[in-house]
């Protein structure tokens, strides 16, 4: 146990921290559960409304589009991101020539701002004269589609650009899971006659339990959160078909001025998220002690 002399020090070293947790996240969270039951536009006075923007949400489908776009947006995210940085990171952890240089190119994309990597796939999806196209035109198709101005794409597509830029640190992460894998362990296996499937289903997927922990958080955290590339690529549209919880906060505030309706979309969107990440972690955690 710590002596009195000791905690005090201790004490001091975390007041300051928990102040400003308390001053930069306690308190907004508080303030947008407030002010979400105002009309507040976000200067001069306001009225107390009490649910009606929760009912204005609801009755308009805003929140229902939003919650399910972001549901799809993070879906994609999680599944496609972890997919290829694990089977990128299974490949790189092989004895292949100059596997130095092939980790060094597939973590440039997360070296890169959102601005940059947003205007080379706007290029790269263009519908005429998009690289998409020129290797559709090769190979005799004809131009793609504009992925990013179809309802049934834009979501989709914007969601790819974000698995793209993160799946180096992805990989990265998965990576130094592998090197840390008993090789006794795998030896074993292979003794046993796991053939290559078998000891990357059996054994190395189970031994990475702690590691798809870390990358389905992130995952979750990246599509939770999704605004970045929906503001530089799509702006939500067309229509509202790749409006996210939070690209939708963000317009009805700082566009349409409705900050009151904003709040209470705010704090929607923190109770959905802390549920489905208090949910996740928890399945998580228990996939780890299982295995």
């Amino acid at each position: 146990m710590p002596t009195k002399k000791v905690r005090k020090v201790l004490l001091c070293f975390l007041i300051p921290a928990l102040l400003f947790y308390v001053i930069f996240w306690v308190t907004p969270v508080l303030m947008s559960f407030y002010y979400g039951v105002t009309n507040w536009k976000g200067v001069g006075d306001y009225d107390f409304v009490g649910l009606k923007n929760y009912r204005f949400l609801i009755k308009q489908g805003t929140l229902s589009n939003a919650l399910f776009n972001t549901i799809k947006y993070t879906l994609f995210v999680v599944i496609w991101g972890n997919l290829q940085a694990l089977t990128l990171a299974m490949i790189l952890n092989m004895k292949i020539k100059a596997k130095g240089a092939f980790r060094t190119i597939f973590y440039i994309p997360a070296l890169f701002s959102t601005i940059v990597i947003a205007f080379i796939w706007s290029y790269v999806y263009a519908p005429y004269d998009g690289l998409l196209s020129e290797i559709g035109r090769l190979f005799g198709s004809g131009y793609v589609s504009n992925l990013l101005g179809e309802k049934a794409t834009s979501l989709f597509a914007t969601a790819f650009v974000e698995t793209w830029k993160t799946s180096g640190t992805m990989t990265i992460i998965y990576l130094a899971g592998l090197q840390n894998l008993s090789e006794e362990v795998l030896e074993s296996a292979r003794i046993d006659g796991c053939s290559a499937w078998q000891s990357i289903r059996y054994v190395k997927i189970p031994m990475l339990a702690n590691t798809i922990t870390v990358n389905v958080m992130l995952g979750l955290i990246g599509g939770f959160k999704s605004f970045d590339y929906i503001f530089a690529l799509t702006g939500g549209g067309p229509g509202t078909s790749s409006s996210t919880l939070m690209y939708t906060i963000y317009k009805m505030a700082f566009v349409e001025m409705q900050y009151g309706k904003a709040e209470a979309l705010a704090a929607c969107a923190f109770v959905f998220i802390l549920i489905i990440s208090t949910i996740t972690l928890g399945m998580m955690k228990r996939k780890e002690l299982e295995a």
